[in-house]
């Protein structure tokens, strides 16, 4: 299966110059909702959650402390496990890290209740293999969780036009995308539907060429004027009882399945798809 990204790739543009950090709440409703939808898909602090590629994961530390659960992060950068390590040192919680590649992983089948990942599929282009190397982690009667950046809206376009290398390493596609593949697999009981209400975002390094041959305070101030006005609108909404969530301006999208409770039923299930 070829990967749109190597080990190399997240720790040059990802985890180079990232200092361990707590999740943020100033804004972001994004991960507000994933959080939600995390605790909804273990149902309670004795289950055992796994995040794959989970290298830097702010999410899962705070998951630990908030409900509980056993948490496991998974990740083939070395520098994203160190990181992982330590954000789970600030949230005070103890949390396995496993430096592997999870195509090829040692973990047992079935071994968590819940089986997570965020912004990790898009960069394979056989999606349905990718996820069945998720699925193999859970257990009979567990969940798998799904999210996906959003580039099928705005955010997408500026990717395209802006930072078209960055572009090039991921797969587009959508929520009925996600919820098919989860359904071939043989998932029960699909839910599905985008995350966070509004986020825009330029980057300033050389993935994006778009904006980085101008002058630094030009690239400065966009990216702080765009940070800016996503963080405000993420926490109106969030303060909100209504929150709009859109294919144009919602950050990413989800899609959350049951494991059937055996593994007959299973392959049942796939075989009529």
């Amino acid at each position: 299966m070829k990967a749109l990204t190597d080990a190399a790739f997240w720790d040059a543009q990802c985890w180079s110059a990232q200092r361990p950090m707590r999740l943020r709440w100033l804004y972001r409703d994004q991960d507000y909702e994933s959080v939600q939808w995390l605790a909804r898909a273990a149902g309670g602090a004795t289950a055992r959650i796994i995040e794959l590629g989970g290298g830097g994961s702010r999410l899962l530390p705070y998951v630990a402390r908030k409900f509980g659960n056993p948490a496991v992060g998974s990740d083939f950068s070395l520098r994203g496990c160190h990181l992982l390590k330590e954000n789970f040192r600030l949230q005070g919680v103890r949390g396995d890290v496993v430096c592997e590649d999870f195509l090829h992983s040692s973990l047992a089948d079935g071994a968590f209740d819940v089986v997570y990942s965020a912004g990790v599929i898009e960069h394979f282009e056989d999606l349905q293999r990718v996820l069945a190397a998720h699925l193999r982690l859970v257990k009979p009667g567990g969940r798998l969780l799904v999210t996906v950046p959003n580039l099928q809206g705005v955010q997408g376009k500026i990717h395209r036009r802006y930072a078209p290398r960055l572009w090039s390493r991921h797969v587009v596609f959508g929520p009925a995308d996600l919820v098919r593949i989860f359904q071939q697999l043989g998932l029960e009981g699909v839910r599905s539907g985008y995350l966070g209400s509004f986020f825009l975002h330029v980057g300033r390094n050389q993935q994006w060429s778009g904006t980085y041959g101008g002058p630094a305070w030009q690239r400065a101030s966009v990216y702080w004027l765009l940070r800016s006005a996503s963080a405000g609108a993420s926490l109106l909404f969030r303060l909100m009882p209504w929150r709009p969530h859109s294919r144009a301006f919602s950050p990413a999208f989800f899609a959350l399945g049951i494991k059937p409770s055996s593994e007959a039923q299973l392959a049942t299930e796939g075989d009529k798809r």
